[in-house]
């Protein structure tokens, strides 16, 4: 196997991966899904826009006509004019706010939510003609090229269809009356948008899979990048190693505690703390602790050794929580460990090697 074999991405990106990619900007996104759906949208809210644009429009001549006579300062020329454009806004809402609306809803379906201020951060390298000739060069740009030329066919064909189809209808157009003129014409442009939103729809679907496709082989990994990132994610063999090496240390020093500790306070059997007091000392000290199979490690080792064993569920868990092997029993828990000291100085009877 040659040498560069281990450089070539052949590894799936990882989550870590993809989502230090994603703060980058780079992310699967096919504007034209968006555009496709956009146009979509605009027809449909079209005549419903086209009807509120008409009769705004009619109330706005109105408007500007009863002002013919007015005022014809600057300051009274403009609110004229911004009394006529009133009423033609709420069509342009429509249109204008429809498009806005299935656009942001495209992208957000595509991406999710993902802002990235590296994204928009001044790169002078987007600028380099000679990067550039790069990019308009690649597989990608290359695709990007194919696809506009298709695109124009595909359209231009369309087009050609809808416009041949009622080509008898336009021949006699200039015979029909401005209204039904007008009524013509709108149906012919609804009829090719309508053709064109269908293919760009269809087209989009393909360019979406693309781009997701592109995506993910631009952030396939080595296998050398797959193992520094296991290392800063999980630790190295090494680190692992050694962390092994000292938890079986710590647990062999905890058995050995346990053999010593005046009591073992116990869930019954999710935990065990073992603690230790001597005189002279202010408060007891947690010498091990562990919950399920190393608990059953320490009562095991416990009852070896004769060191009794007191069930006390919320005591035990409270320990487990608050304390780390080599503290002190928290003042608050005083009164409650010297409670099960005293009974086990005084029923169980326990030698206490000379302390007092």
């Amino acid at each position: 196997m040659p040498e560069n074999s281990a450089q070539e991405r052949t590894e799936e990106a990882t989550p870590r991966r993809r989502q230090r990619a994603r703060r980058k900007g780079t992310v699967a996104r096919s504007s034209d899904l968006t555009g496709a759906l956009v146009t979509v949208a605009l027809l449909m809210v079209l005549p419903a826009a086209m009807l509120k644009l008409g009769s705004g429009f009619l109330q706005s001549v109105r408007i500007a006509l009863s002002h013919l006579d007015a005022d014809a300062s600057p300051a009274a020329m403009g609110r004229a004019f911004v009394a006529a454009l009133q009423p033609t806004l709420p069509g342009l809402a429509m249109l204008v706010g429809g498009a806005m609306a299935v656009g942001l809803a495209a992208n957000f379906a595509q991406v999710g939510f993902s802002f990235s201020g590296e994204a928009l951060s001044p790169n002078f390298s987007r600028i380099n003609p000679i990067n550039g000739l790069k990019r308009l060069l690649s597989w990608a740009g290359t695709f990007e090229g194919l696809k506009a030329v298709f695109k124009s066919v595909i359209f231009g064909w369309l087009a050609y269809c809808a416009l041949a189809s009622r080509q008898e209808d336009i021949a006699g157009l200039a015979s029909l009356a401005p209204a039904a003129s007008l009524s013509l014409i709108g149906a012919l442009i609804r009829s090719i948008a309508l053709r064109v939103a269908i293919a760009w729809l269809a087209l989009a679907a393909i360019d979406a899979y693309f781009q997701r496709r592109q995506v993910s082989r631009q952030l396939m990994m080595t296998k050398e990048e797959l193992r520094e990132e296991m290392k800063e994610t999980e630790g190295s063999p090494e680190t692992k190693a050694y962390v092994a090496m000292r938890r079986r240390k710590i647990k062999r020093g905890m058995m050995e505690a346990v053999k010593r500790a005046d009591v073992v306070i116990t869930n019954p059997t999710h935990y065990a703390i073992a603690l230790e007091y001597e005189a002279g000392k202010h408060a007891p000290m947690v010498v091990a602790k562990g919950a399920d199979f190393l608990a059953a490690r320490i009562r095991e080792v416990a009852s070896e050794a004769k060191v009794p064993i007191v069930p006390n569920p919320p005591l035990a868990r409270a320990l487990y929580r608050k304390c780390e092997v080599g503290d002190f029993v928290p003042r608050d828990y005083f009164q409650a460990v010297a409670e099960v000291l005293a009974y086990v100085y005084r029923t169980i009877g326990r030698a206490r090697k000379g302390k007092a």
